[in-house]
């Protein structure tokens, strides 16, 4: 089997430890010490050109590559349970399609993104028009987008609602969804998981996202059946810097022990 590791990142040097400790791809935002939002279109360009170059170098694998959030605002707390956070108005809808847009054009290879109504059941309507922000962009410039539904299905407040969400994202043209299956540690919902994989039927991955350490990852694939995993390996707080070390939360050591975990499997 094998286990595709994408990294969380909010700036370039970020992007870079993630590529060069031998990630597969990362999910690109900013204010991620609050769920992340939408970076400017100014950094995914610079990201995503400096993907093709490591790319090119030989120090990234050949195909990692940038996916970027599209999220309006940042989290207010813990969401598990409160699809509250998820709601968007039409205003952030229609901003939200113009950042996906403008994301893809600037090089992104795929976009993350998710929304619910007040029931906590995906909001087909509002879900549908930001990703077609995304596919304009992508058919202007004659390739394909890889579209991922974020965290919004672990606001759900089920184990079928979740099952549901993933087979109504597969009939959207979804590649793949982010879930810690409804828990607040991915291998605490590993059986939610791995009922969202059943309900994937192969044709969508599942990716295993939220408190997930590289000493999990193992009994969390197990468990789960997810072909991919989702980390941001951020810094401890105060640990300390070792000489030379990029200027980034991203832990080049973490993202190592979590490359080196899932190739074994």
């Amino acid at each position: 089997m094998s286990i595709a590791v994408e990294i969380a990142v909010q700036d370039l040097a970020g992007l870079e430890v993630a590529a060069l400790a031998g990630a597969d791809r990362v999910e690109l935002c900013v204010d991620l010490a609050s769920g992340g939002t939408t970076p400017p279109p100014e950094l995914v360009e610079q990201c995503t050109r400096r993907a093709s170059e490591l790319v090119a170098a030989a120090d990234a694998k050949p195909h990692f590559d940038v996916h970027v959030l599209i999220r309006s605002r940042a989290g207010r707390g813990d969401f598990l349970g409160r699809p509250e956070e998820f709601v968007v108005d039409a205003d952030e809808v229609d901003l939200m399609a113009a950042q996906a847009g403008e994301s893809v054009a600037a090089g992104a290879t795929g976009v993350v993104l998710g929304a619910l109504t007040t029931e906590g059941a995906l909001d087909v309507p509002a879900i549908e028009t930001i990703r077609d922000g995304a596919l304009r962009s992508a058919q202007a410039a004659v390739r394909g987008v890889s579209l991922t539904c974020h965290r919004a299905v672990d606001a759900m407040s089920s184990r079928e609602e979740r099952a549901e969400a993933v087979a109504t994202l597969l009939g959207l043209g979804f590649h793949r969804v982010l879930s810690s299956g409804g828990a607040e540690h991915a291998l605490e919902g590993a059986d939610d998981l791995a009922a969202m994989v059943d309900a994937a039927e192969d044709l969508l991955a599942i990716c295993a996202g939220g408190g997930v350490r590289p000493a999990d990852i193992g009994d969390l694939v197990r468990r789960s059946g997810v072909t991919d995993v989702h980390l941001s390996a951020r810094r401890r707080p105060g640990a300390a810097r070792e000489d030379g070390a990029p200027d980034t939360e991203t832990d080049p050591a973490i993202v190592a022990a979590v490359v080196e975990t899932a190739g074994e499997l």
